[in-house]
C-alpha cells in the first residue's frame, strides 16, 4: 500500500460521500477500457474531465479529476481497498476471512467472531467465507496481515520444515 493511496483514501472518506456513490463509481471503473483511458497520459485532461462529468455522480467528480490531474488513477484499486478499511474501522468493524474444507457451523463461526472481536478490540466482524479443499481439513483465519493457520496442510508444511532443519 502506497502512502499516496492511503492519503487519497482518507481524503475520499473525509469527503463524506455516500457508500452507494462510491460503490457505483467502483463498479463503473471496473470497465478496463474506461480506466485505461483515464490513466492514459496522452489524453488531454480536459477530455478526461469531460468523460468524468458525463459518467460519474457530481459528488465524486472533483475527486476523480484530481486523481487524473495527478496521474494517480492507477491507484484506484488500492484507494478503494483502503477506503473500505477506513469505513469499517469508523464503524468499529474488522474484516476477516476464514478459509475451510468443511464449512463451520453457526456456533463455531460465532466463537471465531468473538475471538477476533476480543483480539482486535472491535465491536463486530465482517467475516468472509471461502472454501478450499486443498487444506485437507481445519481452517485458516486471516485478519489483516495476520494468519491463524489451523489447517492440516499448514500443520504438515510446518512439520516438514521442522524436519528439514534438523
Amino acid at each position: 500500500m502506497t502512502n499516496h493511496a492511503m492519503n487519497y483514501a482518507k481524503a475520499l472518506f473525509d469527503l463524506n460521500i455516500s457508500d452507494g456513490i462510491v460503490q457505483n463509481t467502483k463498479d463503473i471503473l471496473e470497465n478496463r477500457e474506461l480506466l485505461d483511458a483515464l490513466c492514459n497520459p496522452s489524453i488531454k485532461k480536459s477530455e478526461k474531465h469531460a468523460v468524468i462529468d458525463t459518467i460519474f455522480d457530481h459528488e465524486i467528480r472533483n475527486f476523480l479529476k484530481v486523481l487524473c490531474d495527478n496521474g494517480c488513477m492507477e491507484l484506484l484499486s488500492q484507494i478503494f481497498y483502503t477506503y473500505e478499511s477506513i469505513v469499517l474501522d469508523s464503524k468499529n468493524i474488522i474484516k476477516a476471512t476464514i478459509t475451510f474444507v468443511t464449512r463451520p457451523d453457526d456456533d463455531q463461526l460465532e466463537k471465531l467472531k468473538e475471538f477476533v472481536c476480543k483480539k482486535y478490540n472491535k465491536g463486530n466482524v465482517l467475516l468472509e467465507l471461502k472454501e478450499d479443499s486443498s487444506l485437507l481439513g481445519g481452517f485458516i483465519l486471516s485478519v489483516g496481515d495476520t494468519e491463524y493457520d489451523k489447517s492440516i496442510k499448514g500443520t504438515l508444511l510446518s512439520l516438514h520444515k521442522t524436519l528439514i532443519r534438523r
